[in-house]
């Protein structure tokens, strides 16, 4: 294992993937904050609903107008999907001592990327409610990557609750785990990604779709209008920049890491100092920082600063709340992220109804696959949904049967 100005640069061993194998029921040591300070929202309410939406770059007022909101048939505002990464107490289940010991490096000073995730939605979150997650190792694959030469792919379980005991959600999260190199131009599969440049005429598309942008709110959508093969309204992000992705975090937060400032982040060093690199002022930084430092980005093997999955996840959520409307539920989402979202990229989302029925548990619904396309025709996000919607001769699409809470958690 070397080190290149703070950069931890190891390699990917038979004993770090068994390491990481013996995680299987625990978290996954990579995934872990340097500073615990509790939830960015330690309650759910309607201003932080509202900074969440905002951040994400929506202003459906279901979400953000507390008055709208009381007029739906939710009576309250209610957070749209993804809104739980800004919250949630840690209730993980803990390793024994003796397995924390040994597996504590697992798969240490590789990098690791967020290649997608899926989850099922089961009961709104509305103001004041608490939560509380666990997430745990779920499964261990290795991969021949194209990026790089060896990788790991690691499958994270996670289980959310409220205050009442309800699971509000369930699903996974995707891993790659990969070796750290410096990016080359010559090779690659990403070496010819040039970064992004538009013509007044391109900006002028972009900016027609932003004024067309569908949003359904109040208009019902009911099975009966809906068909297989029905294309949806575009809808378009970008392009990106790190304005963007400073709005992101400012809705939800740091997420996984805790990045914070000044004595703070000299605290969270102490626990994680493999995430802290030395900076152009020899000073130490967030490793994270490869999200807007190019130079940084290309070190560990990028070709230039990129967005983070959960900016992916968020647009897609954004695309199937838009179309559903106010009434329907949006019950099972599916992300998984193509290539790399460049700062400067425009995403494209497109998507289609590619099943319509009645469900003998859930009740009416549609099924949705959504393409994300950039600029240079690549696809860069891959999405589907399941909608549980109203019908003309049942009613309003009704809340699915939740889970019991998970066997995986502590306290």
């Amino acid at each position: 294992m070397s080190t290149d100005r703070g950069i931890v640069k190891g390699q990917i061993t038979d004993e770090g993937i068994a390491q990481m194998r013996q995680r299987i029921g625990y978290p996954n040591p990579t995934l872990r904050a340097g500073l615990n300070l509790g939830p960015y929202n330690r309650t759910a309410s309607a201003d932080a609903i509202r900074r969440w939406v905002l951040g994400i770059g929506d202003d459906n007022p279901l979400y953000c107008d507390p008055a709208y909101a009381a007029a739906s048939r939710w009576r309250t505002p209610i957070a749209p999907p993804g809104f739980e990464m800004s919250m949630g107490w840690d209730r993980s289940p803990q390793p024994p001592e003796d397995l924390a010991r040994a597996t504590q490096k697992a798969l240490r000073g590789v990098h690791l990327f967020n290649s997608g995730a899926q989850h099922r939605y089961y009961r709104p979150i509305r103001p004041d409610d608490e939560l509380f997650r666990s997430e745990w190792v779920a499964s261990v694959e290795e991969k021949q990557s194209r990026f790089a030469t060896r990788s790991v792919l690691v499958t994270n379980d996670h289980q959310v609750w409220n205050q009442r005991g309800e699971v509000v959600l369930d699903g996974a999260k995707w891993y790659i785990h990969t070796e750290r190199k410096q990016a080359s131009r010559e090779e690659g599969k990403y070496a010819k990604d040039e970064p992004a440049s538009y013509t007044d005429e391109q900006l002028r598309e972009i900016e027609d779709a932003y004024d067309n942008q569908y949003l359904r709110g109040a208009d019902t959508l009911f099975i009966e209008d809906c068909e297989i093969g029905q294309r949806l309204p575009r809808m378009v992000k970008g392009p990106l920049t790190i304005t963007d992705l400073i709005n992101f975090h400012m809705g939800a937060g740091w997420l996984t890491y805790g990045n914070w400032p000044y004595r703070l982040a000299y605290e969270g060093r102490k626990s994680i100092r493999g995430f802290y690199t030395r900076n152009e002022f020899n000073a130490w930084d967030t490793l994270q920082r490869i999200h807007w430092d190019s130079e940084l980005a290309r070190r560990v093997g990028v070709q230039m600063s990129y967005d983070i999955g959960p900016m992916r996840f968020a647009m897609l959520t954004h695309y199937l709340t838009n179309f559903a409307g106010d009434d329907a539920w949006i019950y099972f989402v599916r992300s998984e992220y193509r290539n790399f979202n460049y700062m400067g990229d425009t995403t494209w989302l497109d998507g289609t109804i590619v099943d319509v029925k009645i469900d003998e548990k859930l009740g009416p619904l549609i099924e949705i696959d959504v393409v994300g396309t950039n600029q240079r025709g690549a696809e860069n996000l891959r999405g589907r949904g399941v909608i549980l919607v109203a019908s003309r001769a049942h009613g309003l699409a009704q809340l699915p049967p939740p889970p019991p809470l998970t066997e995986h958690r502590h306290g």
